[in-house]
């Protein structure tokens, strides 16, 4: 690899961020982010309204709290006034895949098992991997395409259950997890592109997450279900989702696009499944199976191929 290159990679400085950016520093916080999202699936299996209003809920609270931040920083405001037609409607759509991505995932939870839901989701490497790839955006050594396969192999090893794949409220919940990357992918793809024009994190999580909060709540309004009457354990459930899934979680991982490569972001968001199956194994007695076991430390093993032989 080219020693300018290799430069580029560990410090970037761009236009919507300040300063210049570690990329060793990048990883450790998607590693932190991975860990905070982790707690989804928990706050999923405690809440008892229906998926779709829970991720009204969550997106809606995070979009609140990221109102007064935004609107309350004169470059920010600056920075909304003069955004482009074409980058906001980018937003958008990037919002619409997250909205769906939630209340699939949600889904998906409530379904199956929680190891096996986090690494059916966790498919969003292929289909991130798939689109760079197709799109010229990214190549890929032998031994880190190797790395993806192997992840992805662990990934099924881990979803398989015994007769749960048979069953149809499992069935359900694994395909169900396997849409649910596929709209994260589609988002984080996004992300990636809009990220990389210089849009600054914080306006770009606003406006995802806003327009995410609008289409689910009109979801809700269409759907059967409505806003209130569930319990407050459920406002709870959401809140906590905001701050340590959304804000903690999903914007490092809006904030890392700009520094790091999606494919590799989404690598370590299969690490996800472990600590998940860890809160699962400690809160609900959700003792993970031999091929649940088996097939994280072969996620691990892809991930640890993938990372090192990347740009090789």
């Amino acid at each position: 690899m080219d020693k300018s290159k290799e430069r580029t990679c560990d410090k970037r400085k761009t236009p919507g961020d300040q300063g210049e950016v570690n990329t060793s520093l990048v990883i450790a916080l998607v590693w932190f982010a991975v860990f905070s999202t982790s707690t989804a699936s928990i706050f999923t299996r405690y809440s008892t309204c229906p998926s779709l209003v829970l991720a009204a809920y969550r997106k809606s609270f995070v979009t609140l709290m990221m109102l007064p931040v935004v609107l309350g920083k004169p470059s920010y405001r600056r920075e909304l006034q003069h955004i482009s037609k074409r980058t906001g409607l980018l937003c958008i759509l990037s919002g619409f895949f997250l909205a769906i991505h939630f209340w699939t995932y949600f889904l998906s939870v409530h379904h199956t098992t929680i190891a096996a839901s986090q690494v059916l989701v966790g498919l969003e490497v292929l289909f991130v991997a798939i689109f760079m790839s197709m799109t010229g955006k990214e190549t890929f050594s032998r031994w880190s395409r190797t790395g993806i396969i192997v992840a992805l192999g662990g990934s099924v090893l881990v979803a398989y259950s015994q007769g749960g794949l048979h069953s149809g409220g499992m069935l359900f919940g694994n395909i169900i997890g396997i849409v649910s990357g596929l709209m994260l992918a589609c988002y984080s793809v996004i992300g990636t592109k809009v990220r990389g024009e210089g849009l600054s994190n914080n306006v770009y999580s606003l406006l995802v997450y806003g327009s995410s909060a609008i289409i689910l709540d009109l979801m809700v309004l269409v759907s059967p279900y409505h806003f209130t009457g569930y319990g407050s354990i459920n406002y709870a459930m959401a809140f906590l989702m905001a701050v340590f899934n959304s804000l903690m979680g999903h914007s490092i991982y809006n904030w890392s696009f700009k520094y790091v490569s999606p494919t590799l972001v989404a690598m370590i968001k299969i690490f996800m499944p472990v600590f998940a199956s860890i809160w699962a194994l400690i809160l609900f007695r959700e003792i993970p199976a031999w091929n649940q076991l088996a097939g994280g430390a072969v996620v691990i093993i892809g991930i640890i191929m993938y990372i090192k032989n990347k740009h090789e």
